[in-house]
């Protein structure tokens, strides 16, 4: 996909995502494809070849003025999205990221968790090839974490985030994750910045890129029941 290549908002409300090659990617590095879950409303999706050493990668993000960048959620929210990893899953991608806020949380006067330089909020894969939910919420200086079992490899998954305003829930394939967080959670410190599709950023600037395919991403500003998610839509 050629740098600069513009993947609309079905939704309607702006938020078109536009591709970017981080660091000295070739084109190669975020391609087409006709891969898909059974259930995503869209036959298609996009590959994701990012990795380290050196970083490299793609991310598809907002312009500098689509609405999401500001909106901060704080009566609730639903993200959804679909994902495949590579089987082999080969080479180190530990904590890479899947979809994000750009900024730091820094910047929303957040001191309280892991870094100052951390993304307001991130959806990541860790080594173990586990999930990790990290925001950063409005009204406290914390960034409760959510965390699932390890996502398989070679096949699809669903994975949604589910926010009713006091609790963010991690369902995996449409269950109940265990390893929710307990720690109240409002509202997402977003600082104006764009939203990623592909990757996460430390420090106000991408690393690696997303490893694997992402298909159908949607988010709602309101918690959505298990019965309404696109995974059920069919």
């Amino acid at each position: 996909m050629a740098p600069g290549t513009v993947v609309r908002d079905l939704s309607g409300n702006g938020n078109h995502l536009t591709s970017v090659l981080l660091h000295d990617s070739a084109p190669a590095a975020l391609t087409w494809s006709a891969e898909h879950h059974d259930d995503q409303p869209a036959h298609a999706s996009l590959r994701f070849d990012g990795g380290k050493g050196p970083d490299r990668g793609a991310v598809l993000h907002t312009g500098p003025h689509a609405p999401v960048n500001g909106m901060t959620f704080e009566s609730g929210y639903t993200i959804e999205t679909f994902v495949k990893l590579p089987e082999p899953f080969q080479g180190d991608h530990s904590w890479m990221g899947i979809l994000s806020w750009e900024g730091r949380a820094g910047d929303a006067g957040k001191s309280g968790g892991w870094s100052e330089d951390d993304a307001p909020c991130s959806l990541n894969v860790t080594g173990e090839r586990f999930l990790q939910f990290v925001v950063y919420p409005v009204p406290i200086d914390d960034d409760p974490t959510s965390w699932s079992h390890a996502l398989p490899v070679g096949r699809w998954t669903h994975i949604a985030i589910v926010n009713d305003g006091r609790y963010t829930t991690l369902y995996v394939d449409g269950s109940k994750i265990a390893r929710n967080a307990a720690t109240v959670s409002r509202g997402i410190s977003a600082v104006g910045k764009p939203f990623a599709l592909g990757g996460t950023q430390g420090a106000g600037t991408f690393g690696q890129g997303f490893y694997g395919w992402i298909g159908d991403t949607r988010i709602v500003s309101r918690a959505l029941r298990p019965e309404q998610f696109l995974l059920a839509t069919r």
